[in-house]
């Protein structure tokens, strides 16, 4: 798989369980619209919250399909009750639709999102934009333009891009589009300062968190909404420090660096990339991993060290950067233990 996600192609295309769950006891309510929840801590009196209306998007997922009681088990069900302990008071906005996709809706998607005024986001997009056959590039460049318009009318407001979980409706070949829309997904939370919940990775292919082929059950909605909370509690993505996880593909391009892992027979393998900056970056990997940076370096020697998890010198890299400013080089764990510290450090000033 090629991750054939880059920013200027979406510019090109936009141009066209049970109550608690270790937070207090909330009680749910449902409107008579049936897609809103309050959820509301008895032994708290109501006061002004960072977050107090939060609005979930995406399909079936999202409505709350697979579970046993929708509006108590559906992850974002979970995720509001768990807020509710430091956000009282706090309001779910389930807009879940049913076997849809985000290349579905019709124009005006953004705006219909904003007038419910919510003060956090969180999306869920991918499932069905890749069962209805729509291209990696196509749904990058329509969740591009969404998080865009959120981010433009509230650009303080807490954003969540969820990746894409496992679908096992397609054995041929389940996870080609999940895996390059997933890195796809992690870009744009990095470009536009979102929080990454990565659902995919937390529910790690397992078939217990599935009662049907796509649909996560009880205890897979649990996951994802711990996993949701998590993110919300740690600073957004960020270019300026960014990272990626990915189990699969051949090669994978993230904000212009090229990671192309060495990989034995078709399981998934985890990679974790983190810490991207120009002094190097971090990598928690079994499998070698060649590399091609970003164009951010001047001409000249530079050294790569590689150390892991202790600190030991796992390898020393002599890399010479020419016009095209990128740094190329290998990293192989060996025997060694991770994650490893990959650090790049000029030897002299560049030639002139």
């Amino acid at each position: 798989m090629k991750s054939a996600y880059l920013l200027s192609s979406f510019f090109l295309l936009l141009v066209s369980s049970k109550v608690g769950f270790g937070a207090p006891a909330a009680k749910i309510m449902e409107a008579s619209s049936g897609n809103v929840t309050v959820a509301q801590t008895p032994e708290k009196k109501a006061s002004d919250s960072a977050i107090t209306r939060i609005a979930f998007l995406g399909d079936s997922i999202t409505e709350g399909v697979g579970v046993n009681e929708k509006a108590r088990d559906r992850y974002a069900s979970v995720a509001t009750r768990l807020l509710a302990g430091k956000h009282p008071g706090i309001t779910e906005i389930n807009l879940g639709k049913s076997g849809r996709a985000l290349c579905q809706q019709e124009a005006g998607y953004s705006e219909s999102v904003l007038k419910q005024n919510p003060d956090a986001v969180v999306i869920q997009w991918g499932v069905n934009d890749q069962y209805w056959g729509f291209s990696v590039a196509e749904f990058a460049a329509r969740y591009d333009a969404l998080v865009a318009a959120l981010r433009a009318a509230k650009p303080r407001m807490p954003i969540v891009v969820m990746t894409v979980i496992a679908d096992f409706r397609w054995p041929e070949n389940p996870d080609a589009w999940i895996g390059e829309a997933n890195i796809a997904l992690q870009e744009i939370a990095a470009r536009y300062r979102c929080h990454l919940a990565d659902t995919h990775r937390a529910l790690d292919h397992q078939k217990a968190f599935y009662d049907d082929q796509v649909h996560p059950n009880t205890a897979g909605a649990e996951v994802m909404a711990k996993t949701i909370v998590a993110a919300l509690e740690v600073p957004p993505m960020s270019v300026e420090k960014a990272s990626v996880s990915f189990d699969q593909g051949t090669e994978v391009r993230f904000l212009q660096n090229v990671f192309l892992p060495k990989r034995e027979g078709t399981e998934p393998q985890w990679v974790h990339v983190s810490d991207i900056n120009p002094k190097g970056m971090n990598i928690d990997s079994k499998i070698p991993i060649a590399i091609r940076t970003a164009p951010i370096y001047a001409a000249g020697h530079y050294r790569i060290g590689i150390r892991d998890k202790s600190g030991a010198v796992v390898n020393t890299i002599q890399s010479e950067v020419n016009w095209s400013r990128m740094n190329g080089f290998t990293f192989d764990p060996k025997d060694h233990a991770g994650p490893f510290n990959i650090e790049i450090l000029p030897e002299n000033p560049a030639n002139k």
